[in-house]
């Protein structure tokens, strides 16, 4: 069963901020950082429950080569991505 992604404002702000700045680090490497955001969303919309609890009510997947989280809920068969944070930033309580 295939869990429907839903992207939280906050977290495409977050996204496109992290895209922007790694795109201006190297022609090219915000959409690295791109590409393995997308391969986590593709994770976790086939099997949300296999990531790490944050605490009772969020998940987190790390990304491949880059230090960001991306932090989710489940409800039914929706996945609400909440945020996509670099891995020292603020933490979800």
């Amino acid at each position: 069963m295939t869990y429907t992604i839903a992207i939280q404002e906050e977290a495409i702000i977050e996204m496109q901020e992290a895209f922007e700045w790694y795109e201006n680090k190297r022609n090219g490497l915000g959409y690295e950082l791109l590409a393995k955001i997308e391969a986590c969303f593709l994770k976790i919309s086939n099997n949300p429950t296999h990531n790490t609890h944050i605490n009772e009510t969020y998940r987190r997947i790390k990304t491949q080569k880059f230090p960001y989280l991306i932090i989710y809920e489940i409800e039914e068969l929706f996945v609400f991505i909440i945020a996509i944070r670099h891995a020292k930033q603020r933490p979800i309580k």
